[in-house]
């Protein structure tokens, strides 16, 4: 082979080199929206599975308080789950038997406050029944036993709703929580997302 016969072959595999690195740059780039949208479906499931935990925190709240922790409809200052109940708490109550006594040791509900898959923190508000924050009774048949041996509701009592959104990737609240609440199904606007946990029977 002479060396102008070489000088083409390197030409040849120049221009091949080129096509396939453009080809590979092309798939590449064809997938980027596809993986884009995984990871934001991934961040979303995150969220929703942290406002759920944060629902149900507002809910023991409840259980154990006597009340909700902010006026019907209101902003829930999130930082009192973080709190440790006072002295007079009704911690544990629901669970109260004469073979299963209260429980003595007062926690937090939540250790450490859950946020979004993007570092920020939930919006939450309650929506009673009768427009106020006042204790509200519980049926039996609606309580678990958590592992510590207190119970704690499944749902929110009848005709309350708990509502935790999360303004997702572009930080800016959409959703209104009224309509959350009072709508005949959940829609979240824009990119929030988030939990609406209603309680079930009259009034729901």
């Amino acid at each position: 082979m002479d060396r102008q016969d070489r000088t083409a072959l390197k030409k040849t595999f120049t221009s091949f080199d080129v096509i396939l690195g453009l080809g590979v740059l092309a798939v590449v780039a064809a997938g980027l929206p596809w993986l884009g949208q995984q990871l934001d479906m991934a961040k979303n499931a995150r969220s929703r599975d942290h406002a759920g935990r944060v629902a149900q925190a507002i809910l023991d709240y409840h259980t154990e308080m006597g009340q909700w922790p902010a006026a019907h409809g209101k902003p829930v200052d999130l930082s009192v789950l973080t709190a440790v109940p006072p002295p007079a708490h009704t911690l544990g109550t629901m669970a109260a038997t004469p073979e299963s006594p209260i429980e003595p040791d007062a926690r937090p509900w939540v250790e450490e406050l859950p946020v979004d898959s993007w570092g920020r923190p939930f919006v939450a508000a309650v929506y009673d029944a009768d427009g106020q924050s006042s204790p509200t009774s519980v049926s039996p048949s609606d309580i678990i036993p958590n592992t510590a041996g207190r119970a704690y509701p499944m749902s929110p009592p009848p005709g309350t709703t708990i509502v935790v959104v999360s303004a997702g990737r572009d930080g800016i609240l959409q959703s209104n929580l009224d309509a959350l609440a009072h709508g005949p199904e959940a829609q979240f606007r824009g990119d929030d997302t988030g939990q609406v946990l209603q309680g079930r029977g009259a009034g729901s």
